[in-house]
Parts: structure tokens; sequence; C-alpha cells
């Protein structure tokens, strides 16, 4: 086994060898050739990735046109008025979501939430909440000010519907 292994490190270093030979004898044309062909291909691989970055960009808003658009009171009515019905329609699916601010907090381990005018009373309003990342986007919001989130709902809780994974658009 040692020899095998000592046969192929000499065959290895063999082939090293010949192409840095072969690389070294190479005139300052080919050189500067390979080199042009090299940034040639870079720049086309750019090209693509950013074409495919864009079109990964259009889909996703494409997507999020497409998604369903409720308000802060309509799915507070909702919930108030059949949970079961409410949760097939909004937990665990994604959905657009507009409304005035109510309150800016964080929970109990610093992540943000907003809570949006419009549930049944003033101590019910639904909540949707955001990753501690987000925390900077969410700084200068104030109460009052209108918005509109991508969320994931997530069922509710003592009839206080809740949202995750938000994003501010």
């Amino acid at each position: 086994m040692k020899k095998l292994f000592k046969w192929v490190g000499i065959v290895l270093g063999c082939l090293i060898a010949i192409s840095l030979i072969s690389n070294a004898m190479k005139s300052p044309e080919q050189k500067q050739a390979d080199a042009a062909a090299r940034e040639q291909k870079q720049a086309q691989q750019a090209a693509a990735d950013q074409a495919q970055a864009q079109a990964a960009q259009d889909k996703a808003k494409q997507e999020v046109a497409a998604m369903p658009a409720v308000t802060a009171k309509a799915i507070a009515v909702a919930y108030n008025e059949n949970t079961v019905a409410a949760d097939q329609q909004f937990k665990g699916k994604k959905f657009k979501v507009s409304g005035t601010v109510a309150d800016i907090s964080t929970n109990f381990m610093g992540a943000p939430y907003l809570t949006l005018v419009g549930g049944v009373n003033q101590f019910m309003e639904p909540q949707f909440a955001f990753e501690k990342e987000d925390a900077p986007k969410l700084a200068p919001l104030k109460k009052g000010a209108k918005v509109t989130l991508l969320c994931v709902g997530k069922g509710d809780v003592a009839k206080i519907p809740m949202s995750d994974s938000c994003i501010l658009l």
C-alpha cells in the first residue's frame, strides 16, 4: 500500500512539474491571451450571476404582488368571529398586511414586534413579530405610521392574532 501511495505521489509531482514548466515556457503573448480569456470568463460569469440575481428579485416581487393583501382589522375580525376559519386562512401562510402602527415593542427575548390598529378592542391588537436583526429598520417608525408588512400567520393567543417572520415592505 505504501508503494502505491509513493507512486501516486511521484506521478502527481511529475504532472505538477510538467504544468509549471509548460507555463514558464509560454510566450508573453500567450500569457496575455490566457489572462484576457480568464478576465472575459470572469466578466461573463459576473454578468450571468447578476442576471440570475435580477431574475430572482423580479420573481420575488411578482410573488409578493400576487400574495393576498389584508388589513390588520380584517385579521382581528376574522379571529374574533371564528378562530378555526381564520387559522385556515392565515396560519402558516404568507400574506401582506397593511395598517396603522399602534405600538412598537420587543418581546421577552428582545425581538421587535409591531401591533397594528384594528383589534376588537385596544388590548387585542394584532401583533407582527420581526427578527432581532430588523430592529434598525423599525427604529424610525412612530405610532400612527401607515405600514405594509409581509408576514407568516402564527395563529392566535387568547384571540390576539399573531404573525411572525415579518418584513417591512
